[in-house]
């Protein structure tokens, strides 16, 4: 059966239909949600995993690392800040045209105007909302880089 297919046929039962269609399909007792959405929701994920693979070990093993984390630690915070020592410069070339930002102590400058953050910048040059330090290219570089 096609996967659309799949998921029509299954959306048109009713809760209990569903739960007995899961103990069928995955030999598990369904999970005891009290809403038909969620358990539709959760069957149709556990299908596409059975088809095209779940998470991979590494990512599973971060995901409940950082589950414990946060279990441990309410204040927990999973990926510190880009800090950016003041008189650091960021530059961008976008369509054509170099723009240079200065860090301060506790702001940004760019085109002698002073902004609190790199996504008002990153705004400002492209007049859509963008994520400053991707903008940037501050998101995905090495710690080391930041």
């Amino acid at each position: 059966m096609k996967a659309h297919a799949d998921i029509a046929a299954l959306s048109a039962l009713d809760l209990g239909a569903l739960r007995t269609a899961w103990r069928a399909r995955f030999r598990d007792p369904a999970p005891a949600f009290r809403t038909k959405d969620l358990l539709l929701r959760a069957f149709v994920y556990k299908l596409e995993t059975r088809r095209h693979g779940g998470l991979s070990v590494s990512l599973s093993r971060r995901l409940e690392e950082l589950a414990q984390s946060y279990l441990s630690d309410p204040d927990f915070q999973p990926a510190p800040k880009a800090k950016l020592a003041p008189g650091t410069r960021l530059s961008r070339e976008w369509n054509g045209v170099a723009h240079v930002v200065d860090v301060t102590e506790d702001a940004f400058m760019y085109e002698g105007k002073t902004y609190a953050s790199l996504s008002l910048i990153a705004r400002t040059i492209t007049g859509a909302h963008w994520s400053g330090p991707r903008f940037f290219g501050l998101a995905n570089a090495p710690e080391a880089a930041r």
